[in-house]
């Protein structure tokens, strides 16, 4: 009987995810944001000319502190 709660648990969790997600994915981007978020999704920091795989925490705050919405 433990082990059913837990699944149950478990099932409820991921529904509760996975409905957050689709409604998520219906919400329209705010036209406020929307150049910051066309900006965003056309970086391409992470495969910088320095070698770096990944962006580093400090340049990314930089980014946010530069972006006027």
């Amino acid at each position: 009987m433990p082990y059913l709660i837990v699944v149950g648990m478990i099932l409820a969790f991921i529904s509760i995810y996975m409905g957050a997600m689709y409604l998520n994915a219906k919400v329209a981007i705010p036209e406020s944001c929307k150049e910051a978020y066309l900006e965003a999704q056309t970086c391409e920091s992470c495969s910088s000319k320095s070698g770096r795989s990944s962006c580093s925490f400090n340049d990314a705050l930089e980014f946010m502190k530069e972006v006027k919405l």
